[in-house]
């Protein structure tokens, strides 16, 4: 066993890594990365000053032509994509994290250069689907084979099933490992309006499996304080990648809610529970803090004291008193299908707009008042007398249901 295991990461130690601007692609030992084109033009911008760090701000202005976060994390979302795909030549330590940007590190890969020739892909290569909508079809198939279902209605709702059932949907490494890919396969998604997000059998997530974590971590595994997609590390990315994702995501809520299941469920826009739902923030039993992206994400849903009686108890508390709590949005007898009718509404409504009030959102508890008053406007600017925009004026009017496009 040790034998095969040193062969292979012999077999993975990395070759030049040519930069094809031809192709706007990167290959290693004869491989194609299939990079989407801002995850070349990313890696690109990295290169042209390997060892120094590049803020998230210059990144945005050069690659992305953007002045501010759009507010979903895209830069921190097609890193995380890169080093995926870096991974898969033994490169994935190539682009470091660093304060508030990232570095080309070449102490794993001293070979990597630039390469402006174009180079005849191989023919397994041609047939690989690449950018975004390949991409987003690949994680979710692994997402679907793995723990979680995913299915899109005709009107544009994303249905996104946690499917562990015998388990209560607790968190195992695969679990961790389908939710992050299904809820990033929606990033670059323009044809869906509003996600909801819900768990299969008895409960919507029990938390924590205990029993798969019952390890020693392996040496080559990350920190917790690496960040390894953008802000967040694994555990935080499986609740905040629905607050990132630029579609509303709506959580429906049942049977037990506990721990990592509460934070994930907190990463949705809109929370619906049963009044029966058990939820607890449960961390504190075993010793722990709340990790998964909870502290971030509980801003301005409930009361600081409050929320340090739940931290500090860990105790256990119904989904009619979440609702009083204000950690629940509303208390339905049958959760999902109260979430299915918000999302149906949010699906009528312009999604330019929706998208735009979203970011908004996600800024409003970190920006100054001034920059926010700006960021209206900016948000205001890109709807405003756009197809779908004059689409919902026109079908207001006509007293019709709007037809709009997918979002821009």
């Amino acid at each position: 066993m040790h034998t095969a295991q040193a062969l292979i990461a012999r077999q993975m130690q990395a070759g030049p890594l040519w930069l094809d601007l031809f192709h706007r692609d990167a290959s290693c030992r004869g491989r194609w990365l299939a990079l989407h084109p801002r995850e070349f033009a990313l890696l690109w911008r990295l290169a042209e000053t390997p060892g120094r760090t590049v803020s998230q701000r210059t990144l945005l202005s050069d690659v992305w032509r953007l002045s501010t976060e759009p507010g979903t994390n895209r830069v921190a979302v097609h890193v995380a994509r890169l080093r995926r795909k870096l991974d898969g030549v033994g490169l994935g330590r190539l682009i470091a994290t660093d304060g508030a940007g990232y570095r080309l590190d070449l102490a794993p890969a001293p070979s990597c250069r630039l390469d402006s020739a174009p180079r005849l892909r191989d023919e397994a290569c041609s047939k690989t689907k690449s950018g975004t909508q390949g991409e987003s079809q690949r994680m979710a198939t692994q997402a679907d084979e793995k723990r979680v279902e995913t299915q899109l209605g005709d009107n544009g709702i994303m249905h996104v099933r946690l499917n562990r059932p015998d388990k209560m949907n607790a968190l195992d490494p695969e679990m961790f490992t389908a939710i992050i890919a299904a809820g990033e396969a929606l990033m670059e998604r323009k044809d869906v309006r509003v996600v909801v997000l819900s768990g299969e059998g008895r409960s919507f997530c029990a938390g924590l499996d205990t029993s798969s974590f019952a390890r020693e971590p392996g040496s080559n595994e990350p920190a917790l304080t690496d960040r390894t997609y953008g802000d967040s590390n694994k555990y935080q990315q499986v609740a905040t990648v629905w607050r990132k994702l630029p579609m509303p995501v709506i959580a429906a809520v049942h049977g037990v809610c506990f721990g990592g299941g509460m934070q994930i469920a907190s990463g949705a826009d809109i929370r619906v529970a049963a009044p029966d739902t058990r939820m607890a923030i449960m961390e504190m039993k075993w010793g722990l803090v709340p990790d998964m992206g909870g502290y971030h994400l509980w801003r301005g849903l409930v009361r600081d004291d409050v929320l340090r009686e739940l931290v500090y108890t860990n105790r256990e508390f119904s989904g009619e008193e979440a609702l009083r709590l204000g950690l629940t949005t509303f208390v339905a007898d049958d959760p999902l299908a109260k979430a299915n009718e918000i999302a149906a509404t949010i699906a009528q409504r312009n999604p330019d707009a929706i998208r735009a009030a979203k970011r908004l959102f996600n800024r409003m508890h970190d920006e100054r008042g001034e920059d926010m008053l700006m960021a209206e406007s900016e948000e205001q600017a890109g709807v405003i007398r756009q197809p779908n925009q004059i689409e919902a004026v026109m079908a207001g009017m006509a007293k019709r249901t709007p037809e709009f496009g997918d979002a821009s």
